[in-house]
């Protein structure tokens, strides 16, 4: 008789041979893509078709194996391939982190032609800002300040989703002036189909550019940021972000303006701005309106209520807006009286005593905040004609030269406005599912649009240079008048 067989043994080498073989047919396959992406890169379409077959089973794929891919691919050479895998690494749940965040830099640091594929590197980014948070802030500042060049090379005015991820890694790592260089750039577009942009980016973005400003003292550009937070559109609900920015609104205004600044009433949802102020605080409404007491009785508040206020982060703002009510006070007896004694400056501000008035005086002189001489002898100051003075926490205090520099930066930032406008407004006109409602409205005699563009040429300034738009525009003034 034959000796029984071992079955175990069998299906044991069976399973290994059968093992072994997807192992080969995985490297083979692997080989073969690699080959491909190689084969095809730099053409976004060769890539496409080549991905597109194997998308489900990349999809499925594990991120070491995936890591195996990169690495046989140059973020350099390979840009667009390497876009297209490194992608399907960038979900939620990414468990080697440290690997994707490597993996990332590399891309946003070497890639060349990022802008082909505006929706994928936009993912990669976002998901390598939350890691860079989660590890070292500062190694995300250089690799997302290079994407963003490269996104807004064409169109430097657009905001893009990795904006606010960009100014929070520089918040975090105190890199204020890297911060600034992307703050300072004006943003007139958003596209947020084309590159997923979501509402929390926008608010982000406009809320950490205003505290950057806030640290660097812009007080102007501050307002200006937390001010697009509040108006933005919205359908009667309030964020978190709206609540935070209408606290360092209230602060900054009272800072810069001794007052609350209005916000604009066709843009201002006041239901919003309601709902923001009932969630602020009464402790805020304390600071907001304690003009009419003296600064010790707000100090002695504001001090009772310090809690909050460092909990919100927003002592410091706190603290610049009490030592701003004893010169704005001044400022005011500027604008009152000719002379005074340092006691009556003391009494009228809610100073101290004479010492501290004294010293008072010769700091805003000496900053510019106002324009006054003080003569120790008789312990008098004489306040002068406000003509003069210049300077304060705006850093007006510029010669002829630097004023007039600005001003030219103001108009010619107007004039590309008004060319993005009128560039909007012909995209707007010429969209074909627009020209057939507007059609269909017509036909029914209803008005959609109203077509502005049918005005003379020469009255809108259409066509013409910023110097012949100028000239035009002071002409017309001049005939006005």
């Amino acid at each position: 008789f034959l000796p029984p067989a071992e079955p175990s043994r069998s299906v044991s080498r069976i399973r290994s041979e059968s093992t072994r073989g997807e192992q080969i047919g995985k490297g083979e396959s692997r080989m073969d893509l690699i080959h491909k992406i190689i084969a095809a890169s730099g053409e976004v379409k060769e890539i496409e078709e080549v991905l597109k077959k194997e998308d489900a089973r990349l999809q499925k794929t594990k991120e070491s194996e995936l890591t195996q891919l990169l690495a046989n691919l140059s973020p350099a050479d390979h840009t667009l391939g390497y876009i297209r895998i490194l992608s399907y690494m960038a979900k939620e749940g990414l468990k080697d982190i440290g690997t994707f965040a490597r993996l990332a830099s590399g891309l946003l640091l070497k890639g060349t032609n990022l802008h082909l594929d505006k929706p994928r590197v936009y993912k990669i980014g976002k998901h390598f800002g939350r890691a860079c948070i989660m590890g070292s802030p500062k190694s995300g500042i250089l690799p997302l300040k290079r994407a963003i060049d490269q996104m807004c090379a064409k169109k430097p005015h657009i905001l893009t989703p990795l904006h606010d991820t960009y100014v929070l890694l520089c918040i975090l790592t105190k890199c204020y002036n890297s911060a600034l260089s992307v703050i300072a750039v004006p943003k007139y577009e958003i596209e947020p189909k084309a590159n997923r942009m979501t509402m929390t980016d926008y608010l982000c973005y406009y809320y950490y550019s205003g505290k950057v400003c806030c640290v660097l003292k812009r007080w102007e550009d501050a307002l200006e940021h937390f001010q697009a937070v509040l108006t933005a559109p919205s359908d009667g609900c309030i964020s978190a972000i709206q609540i935070e920015a209408y606290k360092k609104h209230m602060l900054v205004s009272l800072l810069l303006h001794g007052e609350v600044v209005a916000l604009p009433k066709q843009v201002t949802n006041n239901g919003v701005i309601g709902k923001c102020k009932e969630q602020a605080g009464q402790e805020y409404q304390t600071i907001r309106f304690g003009a009419k007491d003296s600064v010790a009785e707000v100090t002695r508040k504001a001090t009772e209520a310090k809690q909050v206020f460092v909990k919100d982060e927003n002592w410091g703002l706190v603290k610049q807006v009490l030592a701003a009510m004893a010169d704005q006070k001044i400022q005011k007896l500027n604008k009152t009286y000719a002379t005074l004694s340092f006691k009556d400056v003391a009494r009228l501000a809610d100073l101290e005593d004479e010492k501290e008035a004294e010293t008072k005086l010769a700091h805003m002189i000496e900053d510019g905040k106002i324009n006054a001489v003080i003569c120790t002898k008789d312990r008098m100051v004489t306040f002068r004609d406000d003509d003069h003075a210049h300077g304060g926490r705006t850093g007006s205090g510029d010669g002829d030269e630097e004023v007039a520099m600005k001003l030219k930066n103001k108009i010619h930032e107007a004039f590309e406005l008004s060319a993005k406008l009128r560039e909007i407004d012909y995209k707007i006109k010429t969209d074909p599912m627009f020209v057939k409602r507007n059609s269909m409205a017509s036909s029914r005699k209803e008005v959609v649009y109203p077509t502005h563009a049918q005005t003379d040429h020469a009255a809108t300034g259409y066509g013409m240079s910023e110097s012949q738009q100028l000239r035009h525009a002071l002409e017309k003034s001049k005939f006005e008048r």
